[in-house]
Parts: C-alpha cells; structure tokens; sequence
C-alpha cells in the first residue's frame, strides 16, 4: 500500500512539473509587476481600494517598493506579506508565476474561494501562511508536494473541509503545522508522526473523531501540540506524552478525553502551559505534577476531578494562572496559594473548598482577577486583594464569609467587577467604591451590610445591586452622576426619605427596584424623562401622593409595581397607551375613582388594583358613589347568610368528626396486625449473626436510645461482637438507612449527612421521617418547601420551616445553622464538608455583625 502511495505521488509530481512547464510558458510574458497588480485586481477592497500604492509603473523594480514586497538583488519577489488588510476576492492562478517567493503571507484579509492549484510551482517557499480566511473545500496537499524547502504551513482559521492531507508528510523540514479552527472530519493520519522535524502540532478547533493520538508521542521535537476543541476523541491522555522532553505547551481541552491525569506528564520539565478543561477527566490532581517546575498557566476546569489541592504544588512558584473550577474539589485552598510571586488568575468557582481564603493572597502585587463562587468559604476578605493595584475580577459569590469589606478595596482604581452576593458581610460598604474610575458592577445582595451611602458617587458603574441588606439613610442625589447606570436594586433594605429627583437623569437606566423600604414622598415628575426604563418597582414603601401623568411616556415599560404604598388620586387613563406594559400591580393604595378601561387595561385582571376600597370598575360604577349605603342596605342578606353558614359549619364538623373515629380503629386494627407478624432480618451486606441472635437483643434493658425513625438497642452476638441494632417503627420510615445501605456508599461523609439530618431536626422541630407523608423525609421536605417560595432568600427559607418554638432567637444564628445543615446534606457526598470543617463553621459563626434580627412567627 505504502509503494502504491508513493508511486501515485510521483507520477502526481512528474505531472505538476508538466503544468508548470506549460504554464510557465503561455504566461512568459507576465512581469512579475504584472503579476502583482494582477493580484490587486482580484484582491479588492471595500469600493475598489486595498493595496494603494501598488500603482503601474515603467520602471521594472517599482514594485520592489509596493507595501508588503520585498525583492533580491535581481528584483525578483521573495516575499510577500499582505495581512490585515480589508480585501475580498480570490488569490489568481498568476500567483504561481512568483516562483522566486520564499514566502508568502496572506492572512485575516477575508479572501474566499478555493486554493489554486498552481501556488504548488511556487517551490522555494519556507513559509506559506494562509490564515484567517475564508477558503473553503478540501485542502489542496498536492500543492506541497515539490516545497521541499517548506518550514511554515498555517491554514489556522479558515472553511477547509474533508480529511486531513496526508501529502504534507513527505514535507522533512517541516517545523510548524497549523489547520485549527477549519472543519476538517475523520481521524488524524497516524502517518503524521513520520514528520520527525515537527515542533509545532496545530489540529484544534476541527471536527476530527477517532482514539487520542498516542502516535504523535513519537515526534520528540514538539514543543505545542494543540488537538482540543470540537475534536472528540475517546481513550485517556496518552501516559507517553510524557516521553516528549521538549513539550512547551499540551491543549488537550475540550476534546473527550477521559479517565485519570497521567502522573507520567510530570516529567516535562519545560512544560509552561496545561490545558485540559472541558473534559470527562476523573480522580485526584496528581501530586507528581509539582515535576512541572517551568509551569505558568494551569487549567483543569469543568472536569470531575476529586479530593484536594495538592500540598506539593507549593513548588510551583512560577504559576500565573490557576483554574480550577466547576470540579468537585475539596478542603481548604492551600496557604500557599496566597504566597506565589506571579499568581494574576484565580478560578476555583464551583467546588467543595471549604475554610478561609489565604491570607496574603494579593499580597504579591500581581493578582487580576479572583473568582471562588459556589464553595463554602469563611472567613474575612484578604485586605492586600488589590495590592499592587492590577486587580480587576472579584467574584465571592455564594459562600459564607464574614466580617466587614476591606477599606482598601475603595482605593482599587483597577477593579472593574465586585460580586460577592450571598454570603454573611457586614458593616458599612467602603464608601470609595461608588467612586473607582473603572468599576462598572457591584452586586452585594443578601448580606449584613448596613450604614448609609456616600453622598459622593461617580464612576462607569452599569449595575449596583444591593438587596437585602440593612442600609439606612436615605437614597443621595449623587446616585445620579452615575451616567452609564443601567440596573439599581436597592430592594429589601431600610433606606428612608425621598426618591431624588437626580434618580431620573439616568439616561441609560433600565431596570429600578426600590420596594421593601420605608421611602416616602411623591414619585417625582422626572420618571417620566427616564425613556429607557422597561422596569420599575417601588412596592412596599410609604408613597404618598398621585401616579406622575407623564409615566405614559415611559413608552418601553414592561413592568410597573406601584403596590403597597399609599399613594392616592386617580389612575391615570393615559396608561391604556401603554402598549409595552404586561405587568401592572398599583394594589393596596388610597386610589379612588372607575379603573379605566380599554387600551392595555385589557390585559390585567382585578388583582393589579386589589386592596383599593374607593376604587371601582367600570362595570359597577353607579355603585362608587354609595358605597356606604350599599354596605348598610346589605344587612339582612348578611343574616341570612349567616344562618347558612351555621348549618354547612355543623355538617362539616360533623363529618370530620366521623373521619376521625374510622381513621383511629384503622390504624388501631392495622397496629395489631403488624405486631402478629413474624420478624424479618433483611441483611444488607453479609453477617456472621442470624436474625434470632438479633431478636434475643431486643429487651427493653437493653435500650440505649430512641430516636423519630425507630428504637436502638445494644446487642451482643455469639462472636463476642457487640452491634447496635435500630428497631425502624412506623410505616416508610428508616429511608438514608436504605439510602446507603442498597447503594452501599457509606463513608465518613455518611455521618456528616446524619449530623446535617440533626440540625434540620433542631431548626424545624419535626422528626426526621414520618411526619411528611410516606416516601418523604425531612430533607426532602425543607427542598421542596424553601423551592416554593415566591421570593426565595436565606431568611424567607428559615421561616418557611423554623421550629414556632425558636421564636425569639437571633434571625442570623439560625440562618448559619440552616446552610450549615443544607450543606451537610448534600446528595453528593464529595460535595460535603468533612466534620472538622463543620465545626470550623459552628465555631466561626458571621463576625462584626449588626445586632441580629430576632426571629419572630
């Protein structure tokens, strides 16, 4: 097969030359100034223009001076570089006659169509570099057949289809390969490992299937292989690839890979970059990576690798970045972390990483961007995060740390992004940071925050969002030198006054949710300057006064919530113009008067002006005017009304009476069925005892607790053993003991589960299994309760299932059991805390916090 192969290539070369030969000779009569504006002619540029100086000339070495022409001493082309430049159009087939070219560069110009097949007479070329364009079809290998001299072949980016060329292997110089980013199918050509020159493997970014290339572990003078994304191979990363010594950079991501890291990847001593995100890759971090002394950039993100940071990876001082997130990774992140000179990046978001962030982070003066969302951290904010003034991403989100906002987090004049949402902060928010030149999000919802905010404020910030929180003070005009704003949330605080008229220069503002304040005054005028706004929410304040008439202009509004409030006067007709408004709720008000109708009033129904005792609809209008007459002329039907209501009363009682009794003999008669029966030993893994030695243990002398799902008894076996034994009572009850027992997935996160099971006991009031219906236990039961909750946040979950009994205890105690006991009771046992860590937590309850809330039922 080999000897047919080469045989047909040689024939294919002998041919090409012939065409050369013909070729050459019908077009001897091209200058290769002729040639050159032939190729302007065909590579046009936005109405006409491109390539501007490559003007006709009588002088036969003009050209030598056109932009991107380089000529040798006999005014020949060797090199041609046009890249960047906004051009259309085909390369021409005249671009063979430049035969001289050593190299030809022609990239991110958009030219489209097919390769000619006569840049293959262009036989002195070392580079040719075609990359971000828009060829499409198969690539032409044939083209290379007689580059004997060719270095550089990059294809990067453009619409090339069908199999890889196998022609490029008879390419013995060949030292950088590049056709990522095109649409290339089938498997990568074993017979690609014969380019012993190789240093540079670019196949990423294709459509390229079959089993991970262990082949391409024998090209030892590789320095990149890139074979990841949208490539999808099968099979684990090679343990070969380790025997490549002078690897620089391994892409593997995205591609399918599976299985474990291969400890063998610890002998790249010059490895700088490891890139395997985005794959199915399981297990530990290998400790033995901490070989990869010349490391720089490590990403083994959104994969389902376990257990903890490596402590040997303390070594790798010259790191950069580290991503690590969307794991299931756990314990704490390593002190060590804090002290790498280089770190920029930090992403471990979306792990199990528990305790505190490392004190130094930061410390170095180098860190841009921190992201640790969805953990369950504790602990302060590092104070030197923004040290050395670079950082730029601070993400916390959904996490448990305490304590206040570090002060110097308001002179950070790089910060463009804060999130830490979700978590126990308290005191006030660094009044700098409504200032930082660059900041354009803060996002602080659901924490202790409280104090005022600064009277000061300017900045590029597009969204601040604040809700739930304990703010106070009053909302300060300076909100309005906000120019860029685009979403405010100040929702579920305690800010008082007025609404700023300032509020409404925002210009860029879409979105405005001040409800659940104690704000008062009259809406001003100025909302209906406000044109880009689609939301606004000012519910659950004290609002006085009427609905502003301009609000009609206010022609994008979607959603309107003026409810809860006091505001009075009538609703304004102008509203039915509103055709953008499907949200309408001005409930619980002092409005008077007939709800217009017709327009958009169609489209909202009588709860939008419930609660509205003067207000009336249009269809019951001759009864506004009297409605006090019409409550007293009503009297005598109420009488009547009333006796009804006193026989269905009796009926009812009646019944539920009876449903009683029958209910209390069934289960009297069911109880005595069930203890008639023989007992039954179900043994969930093999036992050295019988089920009679079970029933000699249970005596009432022998009781050493009880519990919701049954009674435990101390058993002794023939053995010598000593067993506790649980008696399961009751009808569906004793279900995480067949959680683990038919799985058979106990371990020492079993007993973390049972202690989560403790605190929901505690918090709740119920027993763990029997008081939800059969099937349903506690834990289900809090996830199913919290979920249907309209405006879910940690106190509204706390009060959905509190104990009545905790009346009185502090509201945000009881909310940092309640994580604690959610995070115990994961489904997953990898995602819970060890029990050191949960006690680490029940030690460290939030600090510096305001004085707490009192639950209150």
């Amino acid at each position: 097969m080999e000897t047919t192969t080469s045989s047909r290539n040689l024939y294919l070369f002998v041919f090409s030359l012939l065409l050369i030969q013909l070729f050459s000779s019908s077009c001897s009569a091209y200058s290769e100034l002729d040639v050159l504006l032939k190729l302007k002619s065909s590579m046009i540029g936005p109405k006409g223009s491109g390539l501007k100086d490559w003007e006709p000339s009588s002088s036969p070495s003009a050209h030598c001076s056109f932009s991107g022409v380089r000529c040798d001493e006999d005014s020949r082309v060797v090199s041609l570089n046009v890249s960047f430049e906004c051009l259309f159009g085909t390369i021409p087939p005249e671009i063979g006659l430049l035969n001289k070219l050593v190299n030809l560069t022609i990239t991110n110009v958009n030219l489209t169509g097919k390769l000619p097949s006569e840049i293959g007479n262009l036989t002195s070329l070392r580079v040719l570099n075609i990359s971000g364009n828009v060829f499409d079809g198969n690539f032409p290998g044939g083209i290379v057949l007689a580059m004997t001299e060719l270095e550089t072949l990059d294809a990067y980016n453009n619409n090339f289809t069908g199999p890889l060329p196998v022609e490029i292997v008879s390419l013995k110089n060949l030292k950088h390969l590049s056709f990522g980013g095109n649409y290339f199918t089938g498997e990568i050509p074993e017979s690609y490992s014969e380019i012993q020159s190789l240093e540079y493997l670019g196949l990423n970014g294709n459509q390229l299937k079959g089993k991970v290339p262990v082949f391409l572990s024998k090209l030892k003078n590789l320095k990149n292989i890139y074979i990841g994304y949208f490539n999808s191979f099968y099979g684990e990363i090679p343990h070969e690839f380790g025997t490549l010594s002078n690897l620089e950079v391994l892409d593997m991501a995205s591609c399918n890979i599976s299985g474990e890291i291969p400890t063998s990847l610890s002998q790249l001593k010059h490895l700088h970059s490891l890139f395997l995100q985005v794959n199915r890759l399981t297990g530990h971090i290998p400790p033995e990576l901490s070989g990869l002394i010349s490391l720089k950039s490590l990403d083994l993100s959104n994969n389902a690798l376990t257990g903890e940071i490596p402590e040997s990876f303390s070594v790798l001082t010259n790191i950069t970045l580290i991503h690590l997130f969307n794991n299931a990774l756990y314990g704490p992140i390593p002190e060590f972390i804090g002290d790498f000179p280089n770190l920029e990046v930090l992403q471990l978001w979306g792990n199990n990483f528990t305790l505190e962030l490392p004190r130094n982070l930061g410390r170095s003066g180098k860190l841009k961007i921190l992201d640790v969302t969805s953990n369950h951290l504790t602990g302060h904010i590092p104070r030197d995060l923004c040290k050395g003034g670079r950082l730029q991403t601070l993400i916390l989100m959904h996490n448990f740390l305490f304590g206040s906002i570090p002060e110097e987090l308001g002179q950070c004049h790089s910060l463009i992004k804060i999130r830490a949402m979700k978590n126990e902060l308290s005191g006030r928010i660094p009044a700098g940071i409504f200032s930082l030149p660059l900041l354009n999000m803060i996002e602080l919802d659901e924490n202790y925050l409280s104090g005022e905010l600064p009277e000061t404020m300017s900045g590029s910030l597009s969204q601040l969002k604040l809700t739930n929180n304990n703010l106070t003070g009053h909302i300060p005009p300076a909100i309005g030198n906000l120019p860029n704003l685009t979403v405010l949330s100040l929702q579920n605080n305690k800010l008082n006054g007025v609404i700023p008229k300032e509020i409404f220069n925002l210009k860029m503002i879409t979105t405005m949710n001040l409800s659940s304040n104690n704000i008062e005054g009259e809406i001003p005028p100025s909302v209906s300057s406000c044109e880009s706004l689609t939301s606004v929410d000012l519910s659950r304040n004290s609002l006085s006064g009427e609905i502003p008439k301009g609000i009609s202009k206010l022609k994008d509004l979607s959603i309107l919530n003026f409810s809860r409030n006091q505001l009075t006067g009538q609703i304004p007709v102008e509203i039915r113009l509103m055709t953008s408004l499907t949200t309408l709720d001005l409930s619980y008000n002092d409005f008077i008067g007939i709800i217009p109708n017709g327009g958009q009033f169609l489209a909202f129904n009588e709860s939008s002006f419930a609660g509205n005792p003067n207000l009336c609809f249009s269809r019951n209008s001759s009864l506004c005017p009297s409605l006090t007459n019409s409550v007293k002329h009503s009297g005598r039907g109420q009488t009547a009304s009333f006796g009804t209501s006193k026989i269905v009363i009796t009926v009812i009682a009646l019944v539920t009476a009876f449903l009683l009794i029958f209910v209390t003999v069934y289960r009297l008669r069911k109880k005595r069925s069930q203890k008639s029966r023989a007992w039954k030993l179900t043994a969930f893994q093999r036992l050295d005892f019988k089920a009679e030695d079970v029933l000699e243990s249970l005596k009432d002398e022998n009781i050493i607790g009880k519990g919701g799902a049954g009674i435990v008894y101390r058993g002794s076996m023939p053995e010598g053993v000593d067993v506790a034994i649980k008696r399961l009572v009751g009808r569906g009850t004793g279900l995480y003991d067949h959680e683990y027992a038919y799985t058979l997935k106990v371990d020492e996160k079993s007993d973390v589960y049972s202690f989560g099971v403790v605190l929901l006991e505690l918090i709740a009031g119920k027993r763990p299994v029997g008081d939800f219906g059969d099937g349903v236990d506690i834990v289900r039961w809090v996830g199913k309760t919290t979920s249907e909750i309209s405006q879910p946040s940690d106190a509204a979950s706390v009060m959905a299932v509190v104990d009545p009994r905790l009346s009185g205890y502090p509201l945000t105690g009881v909310i940092h059991l309640f994580k604690i006991a959610l995070m115990c009771v994961e489904d997953e046992s990898s995602a819970r805390p060890t029990m050191r860590e949960v006690v680490h937590m029940l030690a460290n309850p939030p600090q510096s916090a305001p004085p707490p809330s009192l639950l209150t039922l």
